[in-house]
This record gives structure tokens, C-alpha cells and sequence, in this order.
């Protein structure tokens, strides 16, 4: 998942703790994760985190998931990141808080409308940076998805479950 390689990267990479939100909970145990707190904890975690990275998923519950209020909630000069999806970004409110100096910086790599339009807020912070819906393309990338694919034909056809099921009811 784009979570559990963010978290392996900043903790191999930079040394960095990490503190991981799951739906279902607190107290559970992730690979690489030191803390995992539940949805009634997010203002403790938004508070303590010197970088906050969104992978969460587009559904009804997600969207505008960070805005005004989550951004306040974050410590001074944090850093958000944002490569789920974007419908989850209140843009102007982050926007608002960047401006504001509150926040440190951004990175998104997705948006609420794709491509940005060339009217939106976002592209005159100073202290964000934008990619295009392209942080995931790495040299393996293709080969990985082609992977992915010939698995999931093999549970076809061999009439196994798929690799990469999606949960109806959750939205992804």
C-alpha cells in the first residue's frame, strides 16, 4: 500500500517515528508502525506529527477530510503531504494555512479537479510543491502493474480470489 512504502521510507530513509491512523482502531499492530491510534485520536496525532502524509481513500466519509480545523490541529511548521486522493484536501483551506505561515509546507500529488486549473489558489503557494499525479512513476512501475495484472488472470483463471480485491462497501 502507498501508506505501509511512505512509512518504510521515512523511517529507512530519515530515522523518522511512525505514527499510523487506522479506521478500526487503536492499538493494533502494522509492520514499521510505532503507534497506532483510531479516529477519535486524530487531533492527538495531527498535533504531535512533524509530517503528516495522506493516503487515504475517495468515499463519502473522506472527503474534505483535512481542512480548516485539521490544519489548525497540526503543530506549527508541519509538513502535509497528500498522495491518496485528492477529494480529501480542503484546497483552500490549505491554501489558508501555508499562507498563514502555520503550516511549513506541502506536497500533493492529487487534486480535487485534475488536472490543477490554472485559476487554482494552489498554485501560487510558495511553500508547496505539486507533482501530477505521477509520484508513484518509477523505473518498475509498469512492470509491477503488468504483475499485478497476470496474478490477478491467474486467480481468474484458476478461479481463486483476486490479488487486489476491492471492498464495495468501503469504497475502495
Amino acid at each position: 500500500s502507498i501508506a505501509r512504502e511512505a512509512a518504510r521510507r521515512a523511517r529507512l530513509g530519515f530515522g523518522m517515528r511512525i505514527v499510523a491512523l487506522r479506521r478500526n482502531g487503536a492499538g493494533g499492530e502494522e509492520e514499521g508502525v510505532d503507534v497506532v491510534y483510531g479516529p477519535e485520536e486524530r487531533d492527538r496525532l495531527f498535533a504531535e506529527a512533524d509530517f503528516v502524509v495522506s493516503t487515504l481513500p475517495g468515499t463519502r466519509e473522506t472527503v474534505d477530510y483535512f481542512g480548516k480545523r485539521e490544519f489548525a490541529m497540526m503543530k506549527r511548521g508541519a509538513v502535509f503531504i497528500s498522495c491518496g486522493r485528492g477529494m480529501v484536501v480542503d484546497e483552500d483551506a490549505l491554501v489558508d494555512a501555508l499562507d498563514s505561515g502555520h503550516l511549513g509546507g506541502a506536497a500533493l500529488d492529487v487534486f480535487k479537479q485534475e488536472p490543477l486549473p490554472a485559476e487554482s489558489r494552489l498554485w501560487d503557494c510558495e511553500n508547496l510543491w505539486l507533482t501530477a499525479h505521477n509520484a508513484d512513476n518509477t523505473e518498475d512501475y509498469l512492470a509491477l502493474g503488468w504483475k499485478v495484472w497476470e496474478e490477478n488472470l491467474d486467480c481468474f483463471i484458476n478461479g481463486t480470489p483476486f490479488k487486489t480485491l476491492v471492498d464495495v462497501d468501503a469504497g475502495y
